[in-house]
């Protein structure tokens, strides 16, 4: 009995020592692609600045709408002005005829007081032969510009999450090919110690040093991958923004490779209506004719109503109700008036024409310049995921028939048919077809992000990745047509 309670003393205490161990523990999430894409997007400084500039833009845009609308104007003053009275007329007696005297005259000075005036012009455009108008549109247009600039950056985020991603798992991979390569090498350095020690014909002493070569060949490799693995996974943290605490992991294997769907002309179709580099050339040609008929809009006077008002009052000052004398100290009147407002100068104007016309021209050869390069970027592309698609297809049946000669010459030498010399050739050739295979399923599915980039296809998924591409189109006003 005494043994039963202390044995289940000991059980307790070992119980609650562990407790805290098993509590600490914690399952690390596996992390697929589109999960550390979708992570990526969110913290990316980079995707964060061009949406700054997004907004920036749609700011302009509402300052130019504002343009629309009424001005108000309003200047507040206030001081000190010396007193003054109304003048009268001094009749003589037994006379018609009299004087103007004047109490206070202006060159003395009678005492000083305050004053305080309010100058108010309301300003409504009426017609401004499209000044407002095209400026309005053209910064509509800028928006959609930055917008897809935000997915141009996006599109760059992917691809540094795709490169890492498969790198990681390239390393993994090959940290797994490393152990099953010196289980083989352990393999091999058991038989040839046993046979060695009973002096069997089929091995030789020089077995050992051929084998050592190959141990410190899979060493190699091994540094390799671990190192790989430690760098993309360190970029991986810092392009979702995990912190140091933060841990995740990786599928264990690359995606199996598939035929790009689709003709070449297909994905350049497909480029030209999605690559946001077109969609920023599109609308900034559009911009850039719009503000050049801006600027020959401004040659051209504006028509505009306004109502203009004036409030002042000076107490040290007696008001005077002249109708042909405006006192600025005292008065209060308001009144509305149309008019027009024409600006001249000798060549600042057209200079400014000029510029705008040469910005279109700019953007108009950088259009010609990317339906010359774009395609050529996105026939390479193609061409890449069907080579590495053909290739890993063929090296997949070379390292698996490789493999199965290595598995045959070791039942072959077990059963004294086969020799030593058979085992390293077969080792050897099945070291080197894995790992071209692994490095072509990386190069495949590199290829393929690189393809969705140069053909612009990630942004019809950017919704499902968490990414809400750019904003609806904005609204043009209905005024704009008129001014």
């Amino acid at each position: 009995m005494f043994n039963r309670v202390r044995f289940g003393g000991l059980f307790l205490a070992l119980v609650i020592l562990l407790m805290p161990l098993g509590a600490g523990a914690k399952d690390v999430p596996e992390l697929k692609l589109k999960q550390l894409i979708t992570l990526a997007l969110k913290f990316s400084p980079v995707v964060k600045a061009s949406k700054s500039e997004m907004r920036f833009a749609q700011a302009q845009h509402e300052e130019v709408k504002g343009y629309y609308y009424p001005q108000l104007d309003a200047t507040v003053i206030g001081g000190v002005v010396p007193n003054a009275k109304r003048p009268y007329v001094d009749v003589l007696p037994g006379s018609t005829k009299g004087n103007i005297v004047y109490p206070y005259p202006s060159n003395h000075l009678h005492g000083l007081n305050v004053f305080g005036r309010l100058d108010l012009t309301l300003t409504q455009p009426l017609y401004t032969f499209g000044k407002i108008a095209y400026r309005e549109r053209a910064v509509a247009k800028y928006v959609k510009v930055k917008e897809a600039g935000v997915d141009l950056k996006r599109g760059e985020v992917i691809l540094q999450v795709s490169e890492a991603y498969y790198g990681l798992v390239l390393a993994e991979q090959g940290k797994d090919a490393v152990k099953e390569a010196r289980a083989y090498l352990k393999d091999t350095r058991e038989r040839i110690t046993r046979l060695l020690q009973i002096n069997s014909p089929n091995v030789k002493e020089t077995d050992r040093y051929r084998l050592a070569m190959y141990e410190g060949s899979v060493t190699k490799f091994a540094a390799q991958a671990e190192e790989g693995a430690k760098v993309a996974y360190k970029a991986l943290k810092a392009l979702i923004g995990y912190g140091p605490d933060q841990d995740f992991k990786v599928p264990p294997e690359l995606p199996n490779p598939e035929a790009a769907p689709g003709t070449l002309d297909q994905h350049i179709r497909t480029a030209l209506e999605l690559r946001p580099e077109f969609t920023q050339l599109k609308e900034g040609l559009v911009a850039r004719q719009l503000l050049v008929d801006a600027a020959r809009a401004d040659q051209y006077p504006s028509f505009f109503a306004a109502v203009m008002g004036a409030l002042a009052g000076a107490p040290g000052r007696e008001t005077s109700h002249d109708p042909y004398i405006n006192d600025y100290f005292n008065t209060a009147y308001g009144f509305p008036v149309v008019g027009a407002k024409w600006h001249f100068d000798f060549g600042i104007t057209k200079a400014k024409i000029k510029e705008a016309q040469a910005e279109l021209q700019q953007l108009q050869h950088n259009e010609r310049a990317a339906l010359m390069g774009i395609p050529v970027e996105v026939a390479q592309a193609y061409g890449k995921v069907q080579e590495n698609y053909k290739a890993s297809q063929g090296l997949e049946k070379s390292y698996v028939n490789a493999r199965r000669w290595l598995i045959t010459s070791f039942s072959n030498f077990d059963m004294g048919l086969g020799k030593m010399e058979d085992i390293f050739q077969a080792f050897e050739r099945y070291g080197t077809f894995r790992g071209d295979y692994l490095a072509s399923l990386y190069e495949y599915n590199l290829a393929t992000a690189k393809l969705q980039q140069a053909t612009g296809a990630y942004r019809r998924t950017l919704a499902s990745l968490g990414a809400t591409p750019g904003p609806a189109k904005a609204k043009v006003p209905a005024k704009a047509k008129a001014k």
